[in-house]
């Protein structure tokens, strides 16, 4: 009976988007030659091939986490070919200097692995997906529809942050059964770097109750001052109009719901809680700096002593074969390959897959395949390819401020080598 009814509400709300105009396809969009002034990347001479000893006295070894993103597709039981389910997502494995720390971290995220695939943790799996997907094409097939019937439920792993005390990712499940929209939900899970366990609120502080009240009194001070979570109060208010603000906002300092970022302590919701689906997963975040006597001293971020500059080079890239490379990352396997290198010193180091949306967006995450705490007169291989058009492979970083570099892997328009090209000189045109 329960099948029954899925089955039904899924078909019902297909048949209600039927209703909903075509989207219309965005133009396409291509990559303006890189200009003169960013040709292809210059060595640094002398190159330095060791690391500072300053940096790994103070940071410890490098934190690196590889992301495989594994999704896998069914098509319909007849001949049509069509598509019917997409399912997976990205495979998270930590690397650290301590490999008992290493292996207690991965055992963790390998078991939620499963518990995402056999539907024993919050949502169905695989095989019931595959099931109603199977049926919700079946049905369609018989009373003649047209319509969208492919399922989907994907999950994306984002670091959060990872150095030598804390390693935070969450987890969003995007799942798609039929309508209007999809749903998701996130997860974090924010582990001791030092010994591979698993973090609680609790081990954040010597003083929960101080905590909670200063996490609540900014994140109602947020939503009452800060003109961006306006719709929150007038969606909380509507749904629940004697409830008082805080008491709202208090169930979400829950487990799963906060990590340590880079900034500070973030709590988040899921959709629907505190607003609707359109606004998503509204997060709040207090500062470290505002949690002083507060959170303990040893989940504060290491400081950052100096800095440095990325560099890319061919595989065969002279001076630079001499850098010591910590990993290989392949996004490709029939990909060309190149040495990301840095000198000096920069840190949170990722690789990520990205796409063009619009002048007013810009550059989309959809994957990550690496990160690294921090590259200090060393490098990583890289094996990729490099589109015609647009760019799609994103290289970002941080500085010892704290500030944002992002570069896009390319051609030179001089003379065809790779060069990084930073992300304001990308013109779309058509």
């Amino acid at each position: 009976m329960k099948k029954t009814i899925a089955l039904l509400l899924a078909l019902c709300a297909l048949l209600c988007l039927s209703a909903c105009g075509a989207e219309e396809t965005p133009a396409a969009t291509t990559v303006t030659e890189a200009p003169a002034s960013a040709a292809a990347t210059p060595e640094p001479e002398p190159l330095l091939t060791e690391p500072d000893p300053q940096i790994v006295q103070t940071l410890g070894a490098p934190v690196i986490l590889n992301v495989m993103n594994q999704i896998e597709t069914w098509y319909a039981p007849d001949d049509s070919g069509k598509l019917i389910l997409s399912f997976g997502g990205d495979v998270v494995k930590v690397v650290l200097d301590d490999r008992g720390a290493a292996e207690k971290i991965n055992q963790f995220l390998a078991m939620r692995d499963e518990m995402f695939y056999s539907g024993s943790g919050n949502g169905d799996g695989l095989n019931e997906l595959l099931e109603l997907a199977t049926d919700i094409y079946t049905m369609s097939a018989e009373i003649g529809t047209s319509l969208n019937t492919e399922c989907s439920s994907t999950r994306s792993a984002y670091i959060e942050r990872g150095d030598g005390r804390v390693i935070s990712i969450r987890y969003r499940v995007n799942t798609y059964t039929g309508g209007a929209h999809g749903n998701f939900g996130d997860t974090a899970y924010v582990f001791d770097t030092a010994s591979g366990r698993l973090l609680t609120l609790d081990d954040l502080t010597d003083d929960r109750a101080a905590l909670e009240n200063a996490l609540l009194t900014k994140m109602t001070e947020l939503i009452e001052t800060d003109v961006r979570y306006q719709p929150i109060q007038d969606y909380i208010f509507s749904f629940y109009p004697d409830q008082v603000l805080s008491e709202a906002l208090k169930g979400l300092i829950r487990e799963g719901s906060w990590l340590l970022g880079e900034e500070g302590i973030v709590v988040f919701s899921q959709p629907y809680e505190i607003s609707s689906y359109a606004d998503g997963s509204i997060r709040f975040t207090l500062r470290y700096d505002e949690l002083d006597g507060i959170l303990k001293e040893e989940w504060l971020p290491l400081e950052r002593p100096e800095d440095g500059s990325l560099f890319i080079s061919g595989i065969d890239g002279g001076a630079s074969a001499a850098v010591s490379l910590l990993d290989k990352v392949s996004t490709a396997a029939d990909g060309e390959e190149f040495r990301l290198f840095a000198q000096g010193t920069v840190y949170d180091v990722s690789i990520d897959s990205v796409v063009y949306i619009s002048d007013h967006v810009g550059f989309y995450q959809t994957d990550t395949h690496w990160y690294c705490s921090y590259l200090s007169n060393a490098g990583v291989q890289v094996q990729t390819r490099i589109p015609e058009g647009m760019p799609d492979l994103m290289i970002r970083y941080l500085d010892a401020e704290g500030n944002v570099h992002s570069f896009l892997i390319t051609q030179s328009g001089e003379d065809g080598s790779v060069i990084l090209l930073e992300e304001e000189h990308i013109e779309p045109v058509g």
